[in-house]
């Protein structure tokens, strides 16, 4: 809940807010910060959306690298990385998110890159790199948009091909052996064709040390984007968008955390108290590639425009997970995908009297082909595996165990060979109005149909890989005489005991918002608005094991549909000085896909939650040299029944959804060309899990960045900057293993980095 503590924190806090804009400090006045995110061109503070943006200059001074670290300076946005960083992120914007890892789902909080939505989970951990700017939404989304959003949605915007010759080299250097590129350049190719080709790179060491094996958390990736522009006629362009990126590194590593005893049931603990350094068999690898193509053509008619969006797009991944975070090859997947994605979008909008209008269709296709292996080896001597009278505990009885053998030797025993495939089919039809009720009043409606329609075909074929286990007193257990009657071998026949399914779900739905505006002054502006948010339902692709007591009608689930009420303000205060931006929000969440777990199995189901919360921004011009930017959310969830491993929870707070975060940033221009920098972000406690368990439960934090900016000449800047200055010790991530395995994986934010910087541009 809300307390008073919280405001004054906010209130006499110097160093943390939000990044609304970076004022032009030498005219004393706000950076004017032109979006799209309804579909026409507008300043930020005449959107009566809660969306918050960064330009491409603020995104170079924040020295932040890919997509993921935007949440460090939006309020209200949080991203965990469950399955390790640079991988598939967990976004959640005002508390709406989906931390599941499987491959096959799409968040609530929709992610497009230049018009274009990204569907892949694997593919949304990428590069920053030649951007215009990025915008966040906040709320449902669909009147607007080609797909439909319950959370909101983050817009990544690239800077177009230009007219004039130009571009830039940025170059940075940083802990851990860090060599960073990005460059652009752009320019006429013939009077009616334009061009812009961008690049990055990013490569250092891994800052995860591993006393037996080769480091982890390192980069080796590169990305690049080629825009060719061409005026058809004089009322028509064209813009092709060839992109892709591909990042290899040895797989991210967790740290170990012993929770049945002194040791999990493998026989190990990592007690050195090292966030950064662990013993880890498996070097493992993770390989993410993607490859892209869009198509636009934007017509400029008298009466109205007509623009196409024509896109494919592809990801590839491999991840071979150290799960166990130990010496033994204890717990060991790995993850295969292969996503594809096509999507048409045809967009009319003009205006009508006093009405800006826009109508749109939409296609969306998806294909996934993925993969999960899992090899478990429980150590020789590894008794009470589980309830000799059912199967279905699952591994949550794993009791004690005595290895055979002074090296506490691991023995095979037993595999899971999971394959599915995925195909979505979804169609949309949507529009929105803007209508001039008075000089002061505006009326804003907009309706959307959505149609969507997915199957699903899914085995998973486990079993004893043929090694006898036996205690040292003889004793098999009835799980595994279960096992070795399992014909692993032939592909061909699915026993009963094998997790098979095949399935087809659709779904329809009317979705829409309302909304009303009053501007009392040109100052003001003052908004109300409702709407209704849908996500459809779809399948769980993640380890199904029949012995945990998950049935086969559980792989699917059911849509979610969120209903919002909001009411914001936006202001330009005390002569032009300030700028202060406020919405209270309530969410009515029905079906909610809540990530659950039952031993090995992870799956979505569906219960209710509700959301209150109340997001702020403000920007201050003290001084001609000094510009701060503060901000805040505060939200207080609370999740309906759900029931996990036979126990009913409920009450419990949403997943990434901290009861209070603080976010911003403090420059000071000293001179014509010496700048310094401070950026701040508070997290309030927050959990890992539904559940709200003690494991998954992070205390608040606070991580500092600083920037010392110099500009050499009106072409070439050089800064010093550093993240985490503090060297701040936080988990971004945790995983419960301890019916499996007893012990608990934690993913920890990154340690101190510092860096020097050179940028020029031409």
């Amino acid at each position: 809940m809300f307390t008073k503590k919280h405001v004054l924190a906010l209130t006499v806090s110097s160093i943390l807010g939000t990044q609304v804009a970076i004022a032009q400090e030498q005219e004393n006045a706000f950076e004017t910060i032109t979006v799209t995110s309804q579909k026409r061109e507008q300043a930020l503070q005449d959107v009566s959306v809660a969306v918050t943006a960064f330009s491409g200059d603020l995104l170079r001074e924040l020295n932040l690298t890919d997509s993921v670290d935007i949440a460090s300076q939006t309020p209200g946005l949080n991203i965990g990385t469950p399955v390790g960083e640079g991988n598939n992120p967990a976004i959640s914007l005002r508390g709406v998110g989906l931390n599941d890892f499987n491959d096959n789902n799409e968040g609530p909080v929709a992610v497009y890159r230049d018009d274009v939505y990204q569907s892949a989970m694997p593919g949304l951990t990428f590069q920053l790199f030649d951007l215009n700017r990025v915008e966040v939404l906040r709320g449902p989304q669909g009147t607007l948009y080609g797909r439909n959003a319950t959370g909101g949605l983050v817009h990544f915007i690239s800077n177009k091909p230009s007219d004039e010759f130009e571009g830039y080299a940025d170059l940075t250097f940083g802990s851990y052996n860090q060599v960073k590129f990005e460059g652009a350049v752009s320019g006429a190719l013939t009077d009616a064709v334009r061009g812009r080709l961008s690049v990055a790179t990013n490569k250092h060491d891994g800052y995860v040390e591993n006393r037996i094996g080769r480091d982890g958390n390192e980069a080796d990736s590169q990305a690049f984007r080629l825009q060719i522009e061409a005026d058809l006629s004089e009322s028509v362009v064209a813009l092709l968008n060839v992109h892709g990126a591909q990042s290899r590194t040895v797989a991210p590593k967790y740290q170990h955390e012993a929770t049945a005893g002194e040791v999990d049931f493998f026989g190990y603990s990592d007690t050195d108290g090292d966030p950064f350094a662990g013993d880890y068999d498996r070097d493992g690898l993770l390989d993410i590639e993607s490859t892209g193509a869009s198509l636009t053509i934007d017509w400029l008619a008298d009466n109205f425009d007509f623009k196409s969006i024509t896109a494919v797009e592809y990801v590839d991944k491999i991840h071979e997970e150290e799960s166990d975070t130990g010496p033994f090859a204890a717990i060991e997947p790995t993850f295969r995908a292969d996503l594809e994605q096509f999507s048409q979008e045809f967009q009319v909008s003009g205006l009508f009297g006093n009405t800006n209008w826009i109508a749109g269709a939409y296609f969306f296709s998806s294909k996934a082909e993925n993969g999960l292996d899992l090899d478990i080896n429980y150590p020789e001597g590894f008794i009470n595996i589980i309830d000799a009278e059912t199967f279905g505990g699952g591994l949550q009885g794993v009791g004690a165990f005595t290895p055979t053998g002074d090296d506490g030797a691991l023995s095979p025993f037993v595999t899971y060979d999971v394959d599915y495939e995925q195909n979505t089919d979804s169609y949309g039809l949507f529009f929105n109005t803007d209508t001039e009720l008075s000089s002061e009043f505006n009326l804003v409606f907009g309706l959307r149909y959505t149609s969507e329609e997915r199957d699903f075909d899914y085995i998973n074929a486990f079993g004893d890989r043929g090694t006898e286990t036996t205690s040292d007193d003889g004793a098999i257990t009835n799980f595994l005489r279960f096992l070795n009657t399992l014909p692993v071998d032939d592909p061909d026949h699915f026993p009963d005991s094998w997790f098979a399914f095949n399935g087809d779900i659709s779904n329809d739905n009317l979705s829409g918002k309302i909304g009303l505006d009053y501007r009392p002054n040109d100052d003001v502006l003052i908004f109300a608005n409702y709407a209704i948010g849908f996500k459809a339902g779809g399948f769980n692709g993640g380890f199904l094991d029949l012995t945990d007591g998950v049935d086969p009608d559980s792989t699917p689930y059911d849509e979610e549909i969120l209903t919002s009420y909001e009411l914001g303000i936006k202001s330009t205060l005390a002569d032009g000085k300030v700028r202060l931006n406020a919405t209270a929000f309530y969410y009515d969440y029905d079906d909610y896909q809540a990530l659950t777990f039952s031993g090995l199995s992870q799956f979505i189901d569906n219960t209710d939650a509700e959301i209150k919360g109340l997001d702020l921004e403000l920007v201050w011009l003290p001084t001609k040299n000094i510009d701060i930017n503060l901000g805040a959310s505060f939200l207080d969830s609370e999740v309906g029944e759900l029931t996990i491993q036979g126990e009913t929870i409920s009450g419990t707070e949403l997943v990434l959804a901290p009861n209070v975060t603080l976010n911003g940033l403090i420059r000071w221009q000293a001179t014509d060309a010496l700048s310094f920098q401070i950026d701040a972000n508070y997290q309030g406690e927050h959990f890992f899990d539904i559940t709200n368990s003690d494991l998954s439960r992070e205390d608040a934090y606070t991580v500092v960045g600083a920037r010392i900016g110099y500009q050499i000449s009106p072409n070439l800047n050089m800064s010093l900057f550093a993240k985490n200055l503090f060297d701040e010790e936080y988990r971004v991530y945790t995983f419960d293993f301890t019916s499996a395995g007893g012990f608990n994986q934690q993913f920890f934010g990154r340690p101190r980095w510092v860096g020097v910087n050179i940028n020029y541009e031409f």
